[in-house]
């Protein structure tokens, strides 16, 4: 009689055996996770943008409107340019699987990004994924941003998770199928943080229930489109206590790819 395998088991065994590229379909090393080299190389890599908002420019200067109205985080970093036909189909793939490698791969690789933006500056050490609304995580099953930041946990040293401490007002229609304004519009007042935080006040300067006061946050997202979420959950956790915020997102929307 064969052994039995059981779950752990085969598992490993899946693990060992070689896959196929999710972009060219051509069989990849047990080593790569769904991703050849050479489609690793051809993504959208983001190379110059804003200074601030990360997004995409012909070179690294502030872009028009971070320099007409600074947005409330510090800088965003992102590994790429969300493009269709590529980075777009390893998203949707995060956002609908839980367990899909493209989560684990794209993260990775936002790692080495990250690690090198902060070569010579303090990196942040808390991590708030941006929430999902209950009903959405209810129907979801995961919030996609969660399962980013545990991936960046693993990979950057010093770093916690804070899952819990914001929380999503309402439930809304997604992002791009709105146009830009209406998304400024919609997330002004988006995100609370929890009841059981302590606020920081000019009476209160050590919140003992609040571990974001005078710490270095970064919001942990898949794709920032418009900024109108990062600049909601940035300006909360900041009137929370938080002493700076960034923003660390594996895809970076363009002016070319947004609605209007």
């Amino acid at each position: 009689m064969e052994p039995f395998l059981g779950a752990s088991s085969t598992i490993s065994v899946l693990k060992l055996l070689p896959g196929n590229c999710s972009l060219c379909l051509q069989p990849i090393s047990s080593q790569e996770h769904c991703l050849c080299g050479l489609c690793i190389s051809k993504l959208p890599w983001l190379k110059t943008q804003c200074r601030q908002c990360a997004n995409p420019l012909k070179s690294n200067n502030l872009c028009a409107e971070c320099q007409q109205k600074p947005p409330s985080y510090r800088r965003c970093v992102a590994a790429f340019e969300y493009q269709k036909d590529s980075i777009d189909k390893l998203i949707m793939n995060i956002k609908t699987n839980s367990h899909s490698p493209e989560t684990a791969q794209l993260s990775s690789l936002l790692s080495e990004v990250i690690t090198l933006a902060y070569q010579d500056s303090s990196m942040p050490t808390i991590m708030v994924p941006v929430p999902l609304h209950w009903r959405k995580l209810l129907i979801r099953g995961f919030n996609q941003s969660s399962n980013i930041a545990s991936i960046l946990s693993r990979k950057l040293n010093n770093t916690a998770i804070l899952d819990n401490i914001c929380i999503r007002r309402a439930s809304s229609s997604p992002q791009h199928l709105k146009s830009r304004k209406n998304r400024i519009q919609g997330m002004g007042n988006a995100f609370r943080m929890h009841k059981n935080i302590d606020y920081k006040s000019d009476n209160k300067n050590n919140c003992t229930n609040n571990p974001i006061v005078g710490q270095s946050v970064a919001i942990v997202d898949d794709v920032v489109t418009s900024g109108a979420t990062a600049e909601s959950l940035a300006s909360t956790l900041i009137r929370a206590g938080a002493k700076n915020v960034d923003i660390w997102c594996i895809a970076r929307t363009g002016w070319h790819n947004r609605f209007d």
